[in-house]
């Protein structure tokens, strides 16, 4: 029962941060010179998902917070209040479709490992697809169902969508418990179509608040914790090439 309160507690967490992610090298700058400078020449880490390769540079702090993230309310009420298309009925969600037909998201409160509870997210209409919580007996994940005909995909984390709409990357971060994923997803946007791309689980470090600031730059905290138990956040901008 703990470890359901618990969970239902990180979505809450979750959805506040999903809504809301000194040498600089000279030719990145001059490719993006709307980005935040990068603290080394060379990159710091990079990370592959599928066949894009993603560069990783530590910023500075001040550089980061220059690019914040839109507040969203974090409250379910609040999020259903400004969408008509889908109500709640005790433990049931339903969404009605742009095709006349509905889907159901129901709850399942059982306190055994059969646990799944959902939470409506909100909308994302680049993409055609509304967002779920999604909370079970041990760990989480993220679901996009299509308001077209319902069919329905399921994440790590909450999307967020490149500016010219072609990709979307997630972010997923479990340092201790395992339960979850630690690391990025990345699709395409192809029509009505979400494609993967790759994935990546990181090891040494764990993705926190994650955006895209253009086509190609992402910024995104980078949260590691050490043998005591200590964690730093440090952050970067990830380049794709």
């Amino acid at each position: 029962m703990m470890n359901k309160l618990w969970f239902l507690l990180c979505a809450c967490t979750i959805m506040v941060l999903s809504c809301k992610n000194k040498t600089a090298d000279k030719t990145h700058t001059a490719a993006n010179d709307s980005t935040p400078p990068a603290i080394n020449n060379t990159p710091d880490d990079t990370v592959q998902l599928g066949n894009k390769t993603f560069l990783v540079y530590f910023i500075q702090k001040a550089d980061f917070d220059k690019f914040p993230l839109p507040v969203a309310d974090s409250n379910e009420t609040g999020v259903l209040a400004k969408d008509t298309s889908v109500k709640r009925d005790g433990s049931k969600l339903t969404i009605q479709l742009s095709n006349g037909k509905q889907r159901v998201m129901a709850n399942n409160n059982s306190d055994g490992e059969d646990y799944i509870g959902y939470t409506f997210a909100g909308n994302y209409p680049t993409i055609k697809r509304k967002g779920f919580f999604v909370t079970y007996y041990e760990g989480s994940a993220f679901e996009l169902v299509n308001t077209v005909n319902g069919d329905s995909m399921m994440t790590w984390s909450a999307p967020s969508v490149s500016p010219d709409k072609k990709y979307v990357i997630t972010a997923s971060m479990d340092l201790v418990a395992a339960f979850d994923p630690n690391g990025f997803q990345l699709f395409s946007i192809e029509g009505n179509d979400i494609k993967a791309v790759g994935e990546a689980s990181l090891d040494d470090w764990g993705p926190g608040l994650v955006q895209w600031i253009n086509n190609k730059t992402l910024l995104s905290e980078y949260i590691t914790i050490d043998e005591e138990g200590n964690t730093q956040i440090r952050y970067v901008k990830m380049v794709m090439q």
